[in-house]
This record gives structure tokens, sequence and C-alpha cells, in this order.
């Protein structure tokens, strides 16, 4: 399959989760209550956590590496049922500890029961590897599409009969379990009953490093919400978290369709340099042309997004907006450099960057925290302004490319939204200097769409 076709797959797959998970938001809200949010919460902390031991990175090995064989296959997948067999039992365990700690005692039945999600899910991950080393993303979409919804109606009636926090905990186990039986049927494919070390130590210099970067990676990204919460009230935190979610969610939402379509082709082209190049330029210049538009408009119009989708309570969150948003630019095209060390089995150089990362990044917290808020985001895109010419620059230099063709695919529609960008707050400031100036504010946005969009066609119809 090409990329076009996996990215149409993916991004089907990926609108169909955020659609049951925004509608499931607010179906959930008028049954639940903030206390059975909070806990399910507080479980799924536990959750992504344990994630990333489970896998251990032998799922993306299986999508890198040239060449496969029944028993490497059959090995990886006994030491997933293993490990997560492994990681049930340790919740079992620890569970009672768990719940102390957050001082919730209903915590300790639903981490009991969401922990079944980890051996059924290792069950089958597998097989998604398979399907996804072969793009099979259609088949994978359609799976994860029924899945989504079907889990969505189970939980939902049990939160409609009284369920409670247990809805929620019933529509995770549902996802699980209907995926396991989709990717199974897809498939076909049956482990034999085989497994050697000497198989699964071969892939172990790829998979040691790729589950070290994940822990940095994991323990980096939520540094930031532990400082605030700990230098800052629970409010700060709380305005910075929505403002991080509403700057993040589609960066990451992007991104992620874009990622996981390109490594199964990256992988399967690992000593054609030349055509991955191209397929890497091509992502990173979908993203120039997606991401800074969307970044900066919402940057722009942050005072009265604010307003008016989140209200006035809200008003903290816009400056915070602001200064998020070419940190959400660079970090849209970092993200993407994980693909292309995993394809080219360089799982070292990603662990080492992520080392260099991590140091840039909770440094930026930690001074930040001492001075307030706004000052962690300023310091936080410096970090990442750093962060982003190494990791391109490897990035690149690993596929035969150089920094000139990066500048080339992505210059011209960031100059041209940042000077748009420009435009649209100079002729904002007339209109509130001038009650007699002839545009209205809506006439004044259309206006410039208008332009924008003629100024962007003229500019790439060479």
């Amino acid at each position: 399959m090409t990329l076009f076709t996996n990215v149409k797959w993916v991004a089907f797959s990926q609108l169909s989760k955020i659609g049951c998970q925004l509608l499931g938001m607010l179906i959930f809200s008028r049954f639940l209550s903030a206390k059975e949010f909070g806990i399910m919460s507080m479980a799924l902390v536990v959750v992504n956590f344990a994630n990333i031991i489970r896998d251990l990175g032998v799922s993306s090995a299986i999508i890198q590496l040239k060449t496969l064989n029944q028993k490497l296959i059959s090995s990886v997948f006994f030491l997933n049922l293993f490990f997560g067999f492994i990681l049930l039992f340790s919740i079992f365990f620890f569970a009672d500890d768990i719940s102390c700690f957050f001082n919730e005692s209903k915590l300790t039945d639903v981490l009991m029961l969401i922990a079944f999600s980890f051996p059924i899910a290792s069950i089958t991950s597998t097989h998604l590897s398979l399907m996804e080393r072969e793009s099979k993303f259609n088949s994978i979409a359609k799976v994860e599409i029924f899945s989504s919804i079907t889990a969505l109606i189970l939980g939902v009636f049990v939160s409609y009969i009284g369920g409670g926090v247990y809805s929620l905990v019933t529509q995770t186990l549902a996802y699980s379990s209907l995926s396991a039986i989709g990717l199974f049927f897809y498939t076909r494919w049956i482990p034999s009953a085989y497994f050697s070390f000497a198989e699964v130590r071969g892939i172990f210099k790829f998979t040691s490093n790729l589950v070290l970067f994940n822990f940095v990676n994991y323990f980096s990204r939520n540094s930031d919400q532990i400082i605030i919460g700990r230098f800052f009230s629970s409010t700060i935190l709380g305005q910075y978290s929505l403002a991080y979610r509403i700057m993040l969610f589609p960066i990451q939402n992007i991104t992620f369709v874009l990622t996981r379509s390109l490594f199964p082709l990256l992988s399967r082209n690992q000593s054609n340099s030349q055509y991955s190049l191209s397929l890497y330029l091509h992502v990173l210049k979908t993203l120039a042309i997606v991401i800074p538009p969307l970044m900066v408009g919402i940057a722009v119009v942050s005072d009265d997004f604010v307003k008016v989708v989140l209200g006035e309570k809200w008003n903290g969150v816009a400056i915070l907006i602001l200064y998020l948003a070419p940190t959400a630019i660079l970090q849209s095209f970092i993200s993407t450099t994980g693909s292309v060390f995993m394809a080219q089995g360089r799982t070292n150089t990603l662990f080492q960057l992520s080392l260099f990362n991590a140091f840039l990044q909770v440094g930026a917290f930690i001074l930040g925290a001492t001075v307030s808020v706004v000052f962690i985001i300023k310091l936080y895109f410096i970090a990442n302004l750093v962060i982003f010419f190494p990791n391109i620059y490897f990035a690149m230099r690993l596929l035969g490319g150089k920094w000139r063709d990066f500048l080339f695919i992505s210059y011209k529609p960031v100059i041209i939204r940042f000077i748009n960008a420009g435009f649209v707050i100079v002729f904002e400031r007339l209109l509130k200097h001038d009650n007699d100036f002839p545009f209205t504010p809506v006439s004044n946005f259309s206006f410039f769409r208008r332009c924008k969009l003629h100024w962007f066609s003229f500019t790439f119809r060479a």
C-alpha cells in the first residue's frame, strides 16, 4: 500500500476513536460523578505506565526486521503473553498499595478488573504487528472502528443501569477483547508451540533501547505536570493542563496518523535510502502545510476562543495557548523522527537523543518553576528549539538527506502563515481603535481567509 492509503485508513480509525471518546465524555458525564471520573483517571496513570513495559518493543521489531520466520514470531508471541500475565499478577499484588497511595479505596477493584486488559491485548499484539508490517491498515481500521463503537455502547449501557465507574472499566475491557478477536480473525496466524531465548536475543539490542527510550520519554513528558503541581496551585495546574491539551490534542493525533502509516513503509524500504527520504520529506511537507496554520490560527484567536468556547473563568488559559503554539509546531516535526530511527534499526540513537531531550525539557520546567508558569512555557519553547535541530539533522542524515531538503519543503507554508497571522493581528488592533472601520470582525476574518487561500495556491502552483 502507498503512504496515502495507509494515512487514509489510519485517519479513519483515529477519527472514530476520537469521536467515541468525545461522545462517551458527553454521555458518561450525565451518569457518572466527578469522583468516578477521578478514580478512572488514577487507574489510567497505572495502565499507561504499565503499557510501556508490556510490549518491550518486540512488536516494533517485527515491523522493522527485513526477514521473519515462524520461530521468531512464535517466540515473540509467548514473550508478549508472559509479560501480559506478569503485569496482571503485579497489579493484583500491588493494587491495595496503589489505592493507599492515591488514598482511594475503590481504586483497588477497578485496577484488578482493568488489569485483565493486559493479557487480552498481549494475545494479539503480535497479530497487530504482522498486519502493520504488511500495511493492512484497512483491516485494522475495521477492527478498531467496530471495537470502539461497540465498546462505547456497552459502556453507556452499564452506566445507564447504574454501573458507575465500572462502565468505564467495561468499555476498556470490551475494546481489548473485541480488538483481539477481530485481529485474530483477519490475520489467521497461529503460533507454534515454540519459544527460544536465542531468537528473542537477536532483537534485544533493538528492543532494549526502545524500552529505555519509552521510559525516558514518558517521565520527561509528564514531569511538567508534577513540577507545576508541586510549585503552583491546583488552579494554575488545571489551566496549564487545559491549554496543553488544546494545543497538543490535534498535534498528537495528526502525527500519530502519519508516523503509524510511515513506519512500516520505511522499514520495508530501509535499504532504499532515496525512496525512504522522499517518503519522509512528504510527511514533513504535509506537517508544514497543516500544523503551522492550525497552531498559529488558534494562537491568534486565543482570547476570543477561550471566552467563547471555555468561558470567562478560563481567561488565564489564553496567554498559555499563545506561548505553547510555537512549541507545538516544533514538536510535530520532532515526533516524526522516531519512525526513522526505528525503521533504520538505530534505537540506540533514539535513546541517546531522548536523554538529551529530557535533560533540556525537565531543566526548563525546574528553572521556570522559580518564576511563573508563563516563564516555564517560554523556557519549554527554547528547549524544544534546541532539541529540534539535532533530532531532525540525525534523522535526515540517516536517510541520506540534508538540512536544505527539509528547509526547501517547509519554509514556504510556515512563512506564509506567520505573515498572514501578522496581518490579522494588525487589522484586529485597527478594528479595536476605530469603530468606523468598514470591516466587521467576521468579514475581516473571511477576507483574509480568501486572501490566504489565493496566496497559498499561487505560491505552490509550481
